[in-house]
């Protein structure tokens, strides 16, 4: 079944409280919805649940196992492994959902006038998509992040160049299918400008399908950023995943026997992928789309 969101914007407004509800009375929406708030919420709950700053140094005896002071253990240099973990789930998450929205805009922007366009425009748009579809992915990130710096919003700017081409690709295909329909003949009989048709009669029923994809642009940004922080090239100050599983790396803690320094933040990166899987498998069923 697809959900029409499109046209008056009281009725999409209905339609989309609608999806939420019955986004959260099924199992699997209500549980990923839940474990991605969890995850968002604790690194706000963290000085009520430990009096451990997460990048405190020295608040506990070093490489120190799991015990009722530090539930988590600590590092080699004395840092609260659970403090750095209820704290460290905010970034990836961040960062993933700033990743989606920002190549949802670039997926309206770009796919519908290349599926839309059949002359030289769409053409060109097409072939911008292609070639960002075969850069290698993984150099590509490591040599924009060394050029750009280590922050946050250079790591959402390079995971978003390169996850638009895929949805892009898609939603154009889409669009290429929607223009030979009635709908939109009658529009341009009508005498209604190629704006207009594009993002006025085109975009509300490709909708679906770029919510569905921006769920899935989100869980690669999560595992991507966290491999950013994994080779050194996330911010050194932010308590993320990634940079627990650096540094616990650069310490040596994997081949120490540590498991208390990488085994937490393994759990809560797979935790969170988990959860907004579960929210795109919900949303697919509720939309009606399939995303191949």
């Amino acid at each position: 079944m697809t959900l029409e969101l499109g046209g008056d914007p009281m009725q999409s407004s209905r339609g989309y409280t609608d999806l939420l509800g019955r986004l959260v009375r099924d199992p699997k929406g209500a549980v990923g919805l839940g474990v991605i708030l969890c995850f968002t919420i604790l690194p706000f709950l963290r000085p009520l649940i430990t009096k451990y700053p997460p990048l405190a140094v020295g608040v506990g005896v070093p490489n120190e196992p799991p015990s009722h002071l530090h539930p988590m253990g600590t590092t080699s240099l004395g840092q609260d492994v659970f403090s750095q973990f209820l704290a460290g789930g905010l970034v990836p998450v961040e960062v993933g959902v700033l990743t989606g929205i920002f190549t949802s805009l670039l997926v309206v922007l770009i796919a519908i006038p290349a599926g839309y366009y059949s002359q030289r425009l769409g053409r060109l748009l097409t072939l911008i998509t292609d070639v960002f579809l075969i850069i290698p992915t993984l150099p590509l990130i490591i040599l924009i992040g060394v050029y750009l710096g280590p922050s946050l919003i250079n790591q959402v700017l390079v995971l978003t160049l390169i996850s638009w081409p895929f949805p892009a690709r898609v939603v154009a295909s889409q669009v290429l299918s929607l223009k030979e329909r009635g709908f939109v003949q009658g529009a341009k009989a009508l005498g209604a400008s190629d704006a207009r048709i594009m993002f006025g009669e085109i975009l509300p029923n490709v909708t679906n399908l770029i919510i569905s994809n921006s769920i899935l642009v989100i869980i690669f940004a999560i595992l991507f950023q966290t491999a950013i922080s994994f080779l050194g090239l996330g911010v050194p100050t932010a308590p993320g995943w990634g940079n627990m599983l650096y540094y616990a790396e650069q310490s040596g803690a994997i081949a120490s026997g540590e498991w208390w320094w990488v085994v937490p933040p393994g759990l809560g990166i797979l935790a969170v992928a988990f959860g907004f899987s579960l929210l795109f498998l919900r949303l697919e069923e509720l939309l009606g789309v399939e995303v191949r």
